[in-house]
């Protein structure tokens, strides 16, 4: 690749999204009523440009919008002059220049990762899934998340996507624990909500109970799920802390379901403890978590070769985020139901900033073939919308 495809500027502006996802922003819950969100774009030498999104959770992530500034500042000099075309060079770049030694920054690598692989997509005219190894498949089952904070809301809101044609549902039991402690009443409220959206569903429909880790002790997690032991197509999701791998290990052996694990998959390195504590059946990849398309690539090999399942979910994204994560669902070898449809049911954004990218049709999710992540951006229109603020 002649040098023309340089790094010669990174830059970024704010985006604005507006949550809408039921829970999200309520006085009773930890899910934030905020987004911090960048647009990045990366310029090479010859003019083409790339672009990526740096969306973060506060509580979740544990990243600022401040931080991601601050961070993405300390790349634009660690890159200038790179070649694009090295996107493992230029992740060595950002670790030497940040969160090199901890863990830390991820959000921002994420949405610099996006850019690099819509640049040298566009580049050389293929679609983002070619520089990951090439796609599977071209369209997606989806699944979608849902809050509802009642039995009756819990199932009217499973049967309602489920009528759109989305084959798995992550259902969240462990909202009202985060909010105030576990708690024998709050574990017995959440199981009714899953209880009722399992009710509502067929046994095709496969069903994430999503504790976010609110459940907190292996053996009252067992004592709950025995009661499950008749659904085939129910797992479970983060019960316990991020860092019990051992926990989540004996309750692998002894709950009957499988354990899908989402918080700790932050690092190839770090899901490499997984696989070897035997801890889950799946884990859950968010671009903005693992750093970006790249290293979400080197834990899906390391995945696949343990037989380990893998999910991608929104985290949650505007459309470029969840066009990147249809991308990666893409090229992954076992296909899960994809969440990439956070900028539908979690978000909106400002009309004109971007188009195309991932599209819906009957119940999938169809993977954008143009070239890079398939997502046209308004630059402009997104400086406008950011001054405006």
């Amino acid at each position: 690749m002649p040098n023309d495809l340089a790094i010669a500027a990174l830059d970024w502006v704010p985006l604005t999204p507006r949550l809408v996802k039921e829970g999200y922003g309520d006085s009773d819950s930890v899910w934030p009523g905020e987004l911090p969100s960048l647009l990045v774009r990366l310029t090479a030498a010859d003019g083409t440009v790339g672009f990526g999104e740096a969306t973060t959770q506060t509580w979740y992530l544990g990243e600022t919008r401040r931080q991601m500034d601050s961070v993405l500042a300390l790349y634009a000099e660690a890159l200038k002059g790179h070649p694009a075309d090295n996107i493992a060079g230029a992740h060595a770049a950002m670790l030497a220049c940040y969160a090199g030694a901890a863990p830390g920054g991820n959000a921002a690598r994420a949405g610099v990762d996006m850019a690099l692989h819509d640049l040298v997509g566009k580049a050389l005219g293929v679609p983002a899934s070619m520089l990951l190894g090439g796609r599977y498949r071209d369209r997606l089952e989806q699944l979608t998340n849902l809050y509802h904070a009642t039995p009756e809301a819990m199932a009217e809101g499973a049967r309602d996507f489920v009528a759109q044609g989305f084959k798995a549902l992550k259902i969240k039991v462990g909202e009202s624990l985060l909010a105030h402690g576990w708690s024998r009443a709050g574990l017995a409220a959440e199981l009714e909500k899953l209880t009722a959206a399992l009710d509502a569903v067929g046994p095709e429909v496969m069903i994430d109970a999503d504790a976010n880790q609110g459940w907190r002790n292996a053996g009252d997690a067992a004592a709950a799920l025995r009661v499950f032991a008749d659904r085939p197509n129910l797992s479970i999701e983060q019960p316990l802390g991020y860092e019990n791998n051992s926990g989540h290990a004996q309750l692998r052996r002894i709950a009957g379901v499988p354990i899908v694990l989402d918080e700790p998959v932050r690092s190839p390195e770090a899901v490499m403890q997984l696989i070897r504590a035997e801890a889950c059946d799946r884990v859950v990849i968010k671009l903005n978590r693992v750093g970006g398309l790249h290293p979400a690539m080197r834990i899906a090999t390391l995945c696949e070769a343990a037989g380990i399942g893998v999910s991608v979910d929104t985290n949650p994204f505007t459309l470029l985020g969840d066009s990147a994560s249809a991308q990666l669902a893409s090229a992954l070898t076992t296909h899960y139901p994809v969440d990439c449809e956070g900028h539908v049911s979690f978000l909106t954004l400002e009309d004109g900033i971007l188009a195309d990218g991932v599209s819906f049709a009957d119940g999938l999710a169809v993977v954008p073939q143009t070239p890079g992540l398939g997502v046209e951006v308004d630059w402009g229109r997104a400086q406008a919308v950011a001054a405006a603020r």
